[in-house]
């Protein structure tokens, strides 16, 4: 958490990655708390309205954007989110007007226009912020087990690097909260499928169980792809918070499942002043 601080802005705590913010990039991670949602009361969800929610309506989630980005300062830039399917596909947005269209199917967004807010949201998956601190550059992924299987962050630094002229040793990343290691057991098949796709992916496999199940590290996952491709690893900042050990602070889909209502949605955002 060296990299990172927690700030307030009228009961609403967010999280701030410093060198991403020192490079001249307005950057957070929200957590549940400082909102108007009934989940349970004063829960700061943040997600995508596509249906009406048991104690997530519209009216609630409206009113948690506009808090969040009041409190981060970019209350009048919009605020550009995707229709997230667990893919590894990346959307460019082009400019203003097109950060102003309706959100697309796609688990990553880059843009170079300044004063827009790219957004991902998450509830145990990974929130990875990229920044390109000599273009300006900077992206916003959703990367939970499928999209990291199918590389989404190495995909998305070779849309900077083919769209935004990028090149690696001038990105940063933040990884923000997301269920850790420990936390997130699964089968047997996720697991071959890393070792098919991954030649590094024992490292990424700890616990693994008689019955073939383990215990897989998707922080660890994306920053070995982020290496991979060329950024270099002091480039890498990992807030090592946990969603699912910090219920407290964070919503978590494998902890609040099958509770009565809704898992509400957390949000990683990321722009540049221009």
């Amino acid at each position: 958490m060296n990299d990172f601080t927690f700030r307030q802005h009228r009961g609403l705590q967010y999280i701030v990655c410093e060198p991403l913010e020192r490079a001249g990039f307005k950057n957070a991670f929200s957590t549940r708390l400082g909102g108007t949602s009934p989940l349970p009361e004063g829960a700061l969800s943040l997600g995508n309205f596509t249906r009406e929610r048991q104690g997530d309506q519209r009216e609630f989630v409206l009113e948690n954007r506009q808090r969040f980005t009041a409190a981060i300062g970019a209350a009048d830039w919009p605020l550009v989110t995707a229709k997230q399917i667990h893919s590894a596909d990346v959307r460019s947005v082009i400019n203003y007007d097109d950060a102003l269209r309706e959100a697309e199917v796609c688990d990553a967004l880059i843009s170079g226009t300044p004063q827009i807010l790219l957004a991902v949201q998450t509830a145990d998956c990974l929130p990875v912020l990229i920044v390109d601190e000599r273009t300006k550059a900077f992206a916003a992924v959703h990367a939970g087990w499928r999209g990291t299987l199918a590389g989404i962050v190495a995909r998305t630094v070779e849309r900077m690097q083919r769209e935004y002229d990028s090149r690696a040793p001038d990105l940063r990343a933040a990884l923000g909260p997301a269920i850790c290691a420990r936390c997130f057991e699964v089968g047997p098949e996720v697991l071959e499928a890393f070792r098919k796709a991954y030649w590094y992916a024992e490292g990424l496999i700890d616990n693994e169980q008689a019955n073939g199940k383990g215990h897989l590290n998707i922080n660890r996952a994306n920053s070995r792809q982020l290496i991979e491709c060329g950024v270099p690893a002091t480039r890498i900042h990992d807030s090592r918070l946990c969603t699912v050990c910090r219920n407290d602070l964070f919503f978590s889909y494998r902890r609040e499942r099958g509770h009565e209502g809704h898992v509400g949605r957390l949000m990683g955002v990321v722009g540049v002043e221009g």
